[in-house]
């Protein structure tokens, strides 16, 4: 898949315009960054929530402390991003790959994350709560003091993960 990689300035004013549609303002404009190569970006910190990042690669990118609740991630590839504190509360995370991605502490309760990929990924702390894992991937995952806490694992894959102290009720 051929994708537009797009310019800091052009990131800049998108997230300034998303930043006023969150606010309610009349010139604020939700961010759609479907389809765009966000490689390496730094977007730590931001609130996104109810953004657009259907099919966007965002590998190596830093979302730490981030908020991309309610946002639509579906078949985005993450591998590799900095997700640590990142709020996914509601998100639709169908088929993302997390790969060796950092989601130290993360925060995904109520996320629908069936078939996401999260082989080697670190989920230590993360709140995966009312989430729908089914037939994600954790291969070689650490999940070390997760909590699943009512989440659908249906057909979930763990194998070789670390799982120390993880939370399942």
């Amino acid at each position: 898949m051929d994708m537009t990689r797009i310019r800091e300035e052009d990131l800049e004013i998108i997230l300034f315009r998303h930043e006023q549609w969150i606010k309610g303002e009349p010139d604020g404009e939700r961010a759609d960054l479907s389809g765009m190569d966000l490689t390496g970006m730094d977007l730590s910190g931001t609130r996104l929530c109810g953004a657009g990042f259907t099919f966007a690669r965002l590998c190596g990118a830093d979302l730490t402390g981030t908020d991309l609740s309610r946002t639509n991630f579906i078949g985005a590839n993450l591998d590799h991003a900095a997700l640590t504190d990142a709020e996914f509360y509601g998100a639709n995370l169908y088929r993302a790959s997390f790969a060796h991605a950092d989601l130290t502490g993360a925060r995904l309760n109520g996320a629908k994350l069936t078939r996401a990929n999260f082989t080697g990924a670190i989920l230590t702390r993360a709140d995966l709560t009312d989430a729908v894992l089914t037939r994600a991937d954790f291969t070689s995952a650490d999940l070390t003091r997760a909590d699943f806490t009512s989440a659908d694992l249906t057909r979930a894959d763990v194998a070789l993960s670390t799982i120390g102290n993880a939370t399942r009720t």
